[in-house]
């Protein structure tokens, strides 16, 4: 039940439903003073979103049309980017660590959701055509995405998906720099390259690489001289 128990609106115990329908047909009675004094109490999320829509109803002086669908979607929304907000603010300071973290916010919070909460969907731009990403990073991506929908969920193999690609996430975000490890006659060295470094580029490197006989020297000259982004 909802409780409003705000000078000058004197509402009595309502449901979500009760509340819609005395703004439907009295939202005229309430004043703007009315409206916003109910969201300095503390009220549920639902009725917050209802008293928003008023609001918003008695400025562009429009009929009251909210229905409780609408306004449940509503909460879910926002409950769902405060938690993806929280996430991937977790995430960008502890990486993988950061598990432990959004479970004490979030106790039923499952690491398969991860990929989902650390995707930044953007808005797309009407009359803008963009070209398809054939980056390294973008390309394993995609990769790791097809495996994640097939891939049984109960699975060893799954949970390591879901780390790469959470992964990968991160470091495209934050468009760090790729790192290659070659070990070449028990040496290792670490190659750094552009962060949307062509996926050809890597393989064409990566083919070099485990080529016989070939030395850390002429793989350090190759990124020189071919991969120009470095």
């Amino acid at each position: 039940m909802v409780q409003l128990a705000v000078e000058p609106i004197q509402l009595p115990n309502l449901t979500a439903q009760d509340l819609i329908e005395e703004f439907t047909y009295n939202l005229g009675r309430y004043s703007w003073a009315d409206l916003f004094n109910v969201l300095d109490y503390e009220i549920t999320p639902i009725v917050k979103v209802i008293v928003r829509a008023a609001i918003h109803s008695k400025e562009s002086e429009n009929p009251f049309k909210l229905t409780l669908e609408r306004a449940i979607s509503r909460v879910k929304q926002i409950q769902n980017t405060k938690r993806k907000n929280f996430v991937r603010k977790t995430f960008k300071k502890w990486g993988l660590f950061g598990m432990q973290e959004i479970l004490k916010q979030y106790p039923e919070y499952r690491e398969a959701m991860l990929p989902g909460d650390l995707v930044i969907k953007r808005k797309k731009v009407k009359d803008k055509k963009t070209k398809p990403r054939n980056d390294f990073r973008a390309r394993q991506l995609a990769k790791y995405d097809i495996a994640y929908h097939t891939t049984d969920s109960s699975s060893k193999e799954f949970n390591k998906i879901c780390e790469r690609i959470a992964s990968l996430t991160s470091a495209d975000l934050k468009r760090a720099p790729i790192l290659l490890t070659v070990t070449l006659s028990g040496e290792k060295y670490q190659y750094s390259f552009h962060w949307n470094t062509d996926e050809r580029e890597i393989e064409k490197f990566h083919a070099l690489a485990n080529k016989a006989g070939v030395t850390h020297e002429q793989l350090c000259q190759y990124r020189t001289n071919s991969l120009i982004k470095f």
